[in-house]
Parts: structure tokens; C-alpha cells; sequence
């Protein structure tokens, strides 16, 4: 038998879907539909893709019942030694030598006595031969190369990013506003869990913590820093009573059917008495930071690398007359490296940061999988942008105010997206304005 082990992080699986269903599922069975077609045409159509792409003959992906893996919600319920080859033409051969498993998922089932061997019945009395199973079953296909998912790093996989978007743009903002916020009495602890709550009585998830996101304040003319100003925030305590003339972003993430993450932020600023627009200062910061976005979005296209694009950007910014400003993604530090950066710009000249990372079944953290197209995410840079990929946006702009030397505000535009071959399209309405709160 003639074949070598090539140990990989194959999470093929983890792509974006040709198609799926538009409506919310509001029934058990609607969600079960929609979470099936999802898997099947992420196998029937994703999988013979990767496989070719990576030179992969056979991948052998394990799952133990009762050992939560992340890649499990991907199979539908199967456990085992799933076992995907490729045997030529459209489909690739899918096999479950265990439990479970869907028959429009999967097209050979292994024997039951195998099954409950790998599920632990008996342990200590099966005869240790059942396992010869696997052994013949490979052997049989004789496969030239095989992948196994293993990682020092990669704790998660890769998936798509999807929700009832229009809806939670209106929680969004509804929240940043008078219904929710009164200025002299309301905290930022107040309208993180009136936003928690609407997402329960909606179905949406924000997670199990009993912490919950709060508006980061980015500029107060009354109120100064109380910890050494992050490039997040300049005010991020849950206590602090948002007052007349605050200026905040809010960021955003929910889970939809235990699958999928939405990350995207909003911005508002809370009306001093007397004021009739948002003191101009605050709002070319803004306008610097919006208009950053039309530049880095030509720069994005399917086919090329995360470090090409990133290159791109970098230089199409540049042009503009924005100032580089790379990111290690630790708030404190980050800020200390835009000041230093940015000395002698004045207001003439706004610096920038780059994060746009892949969007899946979490909030896009460093484990999300996925040509993620900034500085800190080095490792995937060779990762070459699919069609259909499906990304956050978002990146960072810091402009000095007047009333506030050497101390830049950054603003974080930030929303979902995905790349198709007409370029870079929005998933939803697009943050085009600064809500106001009066």
C-alpha cells in the first residue's frame, strides 16, 4: 500500500455556501432544514474544491462522542472515523465508519459492531480486530496522500458569517438612542444589557458570559480617561454614566442558531444643549474614517492573497495621504504606537489600521480560518481570497482633535461583507452616518 501523511489543518468544510435560505428559521424543523442544506452543499460542493486545490486524496477527520468538537455541528451528528476520498468526477466519496451520519450526507455507513466499539461499549472485551475495518477501508482506496486535522494553534474552524442582519441593525440602533439612553443617567452597562435582552426576546444569542458588550466612549468633552487610553477606547467602564457630548462606537456580535457570528459596530454621539450638529472636529474624524472605506474596498478582489491585498491597501492609502499605522492587537500598545506615529501630523493627516478578518462561527477572533488581511494575522497570509468569501470589514482610522493633543481618536468602521467577482459587497446597509442622540 503506497501512501504518505501529510498532517494538516484541512478545514474545508468551514467555506461559504453556494446558497442558503433567506428567512429566519422560526420553527425546530425550518432550523434543521436550513442547517442540513448548509452541510450538504458545503460537501457537495466546497469539499471536492478543497481537497484538489491541496493535493489531498483521502482526509480522515475523528470525532468522539462525548468529546465536543468544534467541527462536529459540521456533520450533522456523525461520530467516528469520517473518512472523505477522492475517487474522481463530481463527488467525494463520504464515509462514516461509527455512528450516525445523514444518508444525503454521507454515502457508506461502517458495520454496527465497529460503531460501538468506537463508542465505548464493552470497553476491555471487543475484539481489538474490528478495527481492521479502517485498516481495509483505506488500504482498499490506497490513497497517495492523507490529511488529518491537527493543530498547536487552531482551536476552532472556519465557517460562514450569516443572521437576521436588518434586524439586528435595528436593536443596534435603537440602542444608541433616546429610548434607551438618557444622558446624565444612563451607563454603558445599561444599554449592553438592554441590547442582551432584546436579543433574547428575538432568539439571538450573545453567549452564556454574564458580561455583556458595552459602548466604548472614543471622545468626551467632559469626562477624562480613567486607565491609560486603548486604541478601542478612551472610556470602557460598565459604571460610567454616558453624558452630553460623548462621543461612542458600539461593537456588536450575536450567534444565530448556534452557528453563525455577526461583528459590526455603530457610532453616536449624544447631543450637548444648544448644539444642532456634531461639533465638526468629531465629525471630519469620522468623515476620514468613512472615507477610507471606498479606497480599501477596490483593493480586495477574488483570487488574490491576504498579504497581496494587504499590500494593496497599504499603498492605495498612502497615496491618499493616510498614515500607516500597524496593529499587534493589544489595545494599550497599539495606541502608544499611533501616537508615536502620528507626531507632527496635526489634523492635516489621519493614521490607519487594517483588520480585515474572515467571519464565521465565531466572532472573528485569531482562530477564525480564512484570508484574514491584517498585519497580526501573518500566519495566513499565503491564503488566497475565494469567491464568495465572507469577511468583517474592518479597519481603523485615527485623527488628532484640537482640544485633545497628541491623544488621536480611532475609529473603528466595521461591518460584514463578502467578496464575489464583482468586488467587495455589502451584506447589509452600510454605516454612513453618525447617529445622534439628543
Amino acid at each position: 500500500m503506497r501512501f504518505r501523511i501529510l498532517v494538516v489543518a484541512l478545514l474545508v468544510l468551514l467555506a461559504t455556501p453556494v446558497s442558503y435560505a433567506q428567512n429566519v428559521a422560526h420553527t425546530a424543523k425550518a432550523r434543521a432544514e436550513i442547517l442540513h442544506l448548509i452541510r450538504r452543499e458545503k460537501l457537495d460542493l466546497i469539499l471536492p474544491i478543497a481537497m484538489r486545490e491541496n493535493g489531498i486524496d483521502m482526509w480522515i477527520h475523528v470525532i468522539r462522542a462525548g468529546n465536543p468538537d468544534p467541527m462536529s455541528v459540521h456533520f450533522g451528528g456523525a461520530s467516528g472515523y469520517l473518512i472523505f476520498t477522492d475517487r474522481g468526477g463530481d463527488r467525494i466519496e463520504r464515509a462514516v465508519l461509527g455512528g450516525g451520519g445523514h444518508p444525503e450526507l454521507f454515502d457508506i455507513f461502517g458495520s454496527d459492531d465497529l460503531a460501538r466499539a468506537v463508542e465505548g461499549y464493552n470497553r476491555g472485551s471487543v475484539d481489538e480486530s474490528v478495527y481492521d475495518e479502517i485498516r481495509d477501508f483505506v488500504g482498499d482506496r490506497d490513497p497517495a496522500t492523507i490529511a488529518v486535522n491537527t493543530s498547536e494553534w487552531l482551536t476552532i474552524s472556519d465557517g460562514i458569517s450569516h443572521s437576521d442582519y436588518m434586524k439586528l441593525e435595528s436593536i443596534l440602533e435603537r440602542a444608541l438612542s433616546r429610548e434607551v439612553i438618557t444622558p446624565g443617567v444612563t451607563t454603558l452597562d445599561d444599554v449592553g444589557w438592554w441590547v442582551r435582552e432584546e436579543m433574547f426576546k428575538q432568539g439571538l444569542s450573545s453567549g452564556p458570559s454574564l458580561g455583556v458588550s458595552i459602548p466604548r466612549i472614543l471622545y468626551s468633552a467632559v469626562s477624562e480617561a480613567i486607565d491609560p487610553p486603548d486604541v478601542r477606547w478612551w472610556i470602557h467602564h460598565g459604571s460610567y454614566v454616558i453624558q452630553r457630548g460623548d462621543f461612542m462606537t458600539f461593537d456588536i456580535g450575536v450567534r444565530y442558531l448556534d452557528y453563525f457570528v455577526t461583528d459590526y459596530k455603530r457610532n453616536a454621539y449624544v447631543m450637548r444643549e444648544g448644539e444642532v450638529s456634531v461639533p465638526e472636529p468629531i465629525q471630519l474624524a469620522y468623515d476620514r474614517a468613512i472615507g477610507a472605506q471606498p479606497i480599501i474596498r477596490k483593493q480586495i478582489k477574488v483570487g488574490q492573497t491576504a498579504k497581496e491585498t494587504l499590500d494593496k491597501i497599504v499603498a492605495a492609502l498612502e497615496t491618499a495621504g493616510y498614515i500607516y499605522t500597524p496593529f499587534i492587537d493589544i489595545g494599550t500598545q497599539d495606541y502608544e504606537m499611533v501616537q508615536e506615529a502620528m507626531i507632527g501630523a496635526g489634523t492635516e493627516r489621519s493614521g490607519f489600521s487594517i483588520d480585515l478578518h474572515s467571519q464565521g462561527n465565531n466572532g472573528g477572533s485569531l482562530v477564525t480560518v480564512g484570508p484574514s488581511v491584517a498585519p497580526f494575522r501573518s500566519d495566513r497570509n499565503d491564503i488566497v481570497i475565494k469567491e464568495n468569501h465572507i469577511f468583517s470589514f474592518e479597519y481603523m482610522v485615527h485623527t488628532n482633535l484640537p482640544d485633545r493633543p497628541n491623544f488621536p481618536a480611532s475609529l473603528n468602521i466595521e461591518g460584514n461583507h463578502v467578496v464575489t467577482s464583482q468586488g467587495v459587497e455589502f451584506l447589509y446597509p452600510p454605516n454612513e452616518r453618525i447617529l445622534i442622540i439628543r
